[in-house]
């Protein structure tokens, strides 16, 4: 079987990709950032190369750009919502890590190059028939379709402009289009346009509303006040004149996104800055992150914003006190803007992409008292949760955990609990914060359980707001679960199989024509953890796709005619599987 996948990997490419070039083994990784050339130098020099067959490249993702729960780490390369197109290596290298998922990346390539860097290539439909050939080995060896693996450095070999791939929309893809990174041995992503990736671009960021906050008595007791600028002679503008606020102290978020030439995308700012008068009191850059620091994102926009309209980026203009992102250049006393002094504040806040277009605004803000900018709602809430220290609420039949760096400032949930109408729940329900209450890192909810039969406490979940599973560990009468999210917490049992169906199998029609077979799989919910597929009692790699759900086993060409068994079998995260078979024809 894995000769026959490997003629038919083969025969997929044909003529459209090159071989790799024999080149001498590059060196191992650099230790110390030090030691890694600039981008600027390796921009002038033109070390990295174009890495997807469309001329001109285009992008539908910046870097920096606030995704669901974190900045994006590359540029997304436009795909003329196509599969198929060649993906290049960037520069000589070898192949270091091969990761195949049914989310995230989903198909990724990692290479490293001589100077350090590392350069990344997701959401890949297939992988030049060498590299496709060491996946299979690999996924066979392991008799797992997801594997994440490190080739030998003198194993797989390649030069600038070899073709490593096809572009596809594997893994958590919203679409077909190739996500490139480049990063460091050291785990830091970089701004590819720093290394010369720099598109055309000729057009300005474009800026929406602005939200201010009270940072004084009025912080966590009011909404904010948003208020809409006006492009004016090339410039935003307030309308009204002066902004009057009644807060001694404030901040303000701001709506912005990047517009580009060849493209409709609204893709990421590069640079946000802020002076009040003469002074510079901000400055937000997207040049570099950690992978630590993707979660901030959290923090940097406004994200219940975010969340609830259609994904809206209100970047925050001062910095929260548990938020220590290393995008933010210069800071003073975190951005917020001191009013107490009564007199009218000059504002010049200035959004600028990566090839140097500028929307500025200009206004003026002053404190007011009597102003009613900030509404005063009452605070309702049962606990303080500190960002500067470790944090426990517990009552009865319900704890959290919240240790050190959970949170990005104060927060104050609300609990309450009541007695489920639905006999599925094996636990009261316990509300504690609100949905939009997204932590930085994982607490720990523990859940009485009330009512659980003895026999089923390996199949108890904690939900949260009824469709997310968090999993859970039963000990001592309780389960206990991390989040990242608040919200409301549920005690039940996950006892039933995943699902399993084929969707193109006919019976008695050969399928040879179809080339492939599929079937969707699913889990009612803790969600599927693992799947084994077999022909003929043997087991093959199939394909799957989280997002669709799923399973593709394309059909071998040597394959003999006739009938044969195709066999999956899903288990989902609480051990409970489905072993489904059916026959085909060939």
């Amino acid at each position: 079987m894995k000769k026959l996948l490997s003629v038919w990997v083969m025969s997929l490419w044909g003529v459209l990709l090159t071989s790799f070039h024999a080149v001498e083994p590059v060196g191992l990784p650099r230790s110390s950032p030090t030691d890694f050339p600039s981008p600027a130098r390796l921009a002038a020099e033109h070390y990295f190369g174009p890495v997807v067959d469309i001329n001109p490249a285009t992008i539908v993702g910046n870097f920096g750009e606030p995704r669901r729960a974190h900045f994006h780490t590359g540029l997304d390369f436009r795909t003329n919502q196509e599969e198929g197109h060649a993906i290049f290596a960037a520069a000589d290298g070898y192949v270091s890590r091969i990761n195949v998922s049914g989310a995230g990346y989903g198909h990724a390539l990692y290479i490293t190059h001589p100077n350090g860097y590392v350069t990344v290539y997701g959401h890949l439909r297939e992988f030049h028939p060498r590299l496709q050939q060491r996946l299979r080995q690999e996924q066979y060896a392991r008799e797992s379709f997801a594997v994440d693996f490190y080739p030998n450095p003198s194993e797989l070999l390649v030069k600038k402009g070899d073709t490593i791939a096809l572009s596809g929309n594997t893994g958590g893809s919203g679409g077909p289009h190739l996500h490139f990174e480049i990063r460091d041995t050291l785990e830091q992503v970089y701004n590819p346009m720093l290394f010369g990736y720099q598109l055309k671009d000729d057009l300005k960021p474009v800026l929406g509303s602005l939200k201010f906050y009270p940072l004084d008595t009025l912080r966590h007791h009011s909404e904010g006040y948003r208020l809409r600028p006006v492009l004016k002679n090339g410039q935003y503008e307030m309308p009204a004149g002066t902004v009057q606020l009644n807060a001694q102290r404030i901040g303000f978020s701001v709506q912005a996104y990047d517009v580009m030439n060849r493209t409709e995308a609204h893709v990421g700012i590069y640079n946000l800055a802020v002076m009040d008068g003469n002074k510079l009191i901000y400055d937000a850059r997207f040049n570099q992150l950690s992978f630590p620091e993707k979660r901030y994102v959290l923090s940097h926009v406004d994200y219940p914003i975010f969340l609830n309209e259609g994904r809206k980026s209100f970047h925050k203009c001062f910095v929260e006190p548990g938020n220590a992102c290393g995008i933010y250049s210069h800071l003073l006393q975190a951005g917020e803007i001191d009013l107490s002094d009564g007199k009218v504040h000059a504002l010049h806040i200035e959004v600028t992409d990566f090839n140097g277009n500028v929307s500025q605004l200009k206004m003026k803000v002053q404190y007011a008292p009597g102003a009613t900018a900030f509404k005063p709602i009452p605070l309702r809430y049962t606990t303080r949760l500190d960002y500067d220290h470790d944090n426990t609420f517990s009552t009865t039949g319900f704890s959290a955990t919240f240790p050190q760096g959970c949170l990005l400032d104060n927060l104050y949930p609300l609990y309450s609990v009541a007695q489920p109408t639905d006999t599925t729940i094996y636990s009261a329900v316990h509300s504690f914060g609100l949905p939009m209450h997204h932590l930085f890192d994982w607490a720990t909810v523990s859940l009485q359980a009330e009512k659980l039969p003895p026999s089923l406490t390996d199949k108890a979940v904690v939900m949260l707001n009824g469709t997310t599973c968090l999993g859970g560990t039963f000990e001592a009468g309780r389960v206990s679960a991390r989040t990242r999210e608040l919200g409301r917490f549920t005690l039940q049992l996950d006892t039933t199989a995943p699902r399993a169906a084929a969707l193109n199998i006919v019976p008695g029609r050969s399928m040879r024509a179809y080339k492939k077979l599929l079937f969707k799989i699913s889990d009612n919910r803790s969600g599927i953890a693992d799947f084994d597929t077999y022909v003929d009692g043997q087991w093959v790699v199939s394909d799957y796709d989280a997002k669709s759900a799923t399973v593709t086993y394309p059909l071998p060409t040597a394959l003999p005619a006739g009938e044969h068994t195709f066999r999956i079998v899903v288990t989902d995260e609480r051990k409970n599987k489905r072993d489904y078979s059916i026959s085909f024809k060939l």
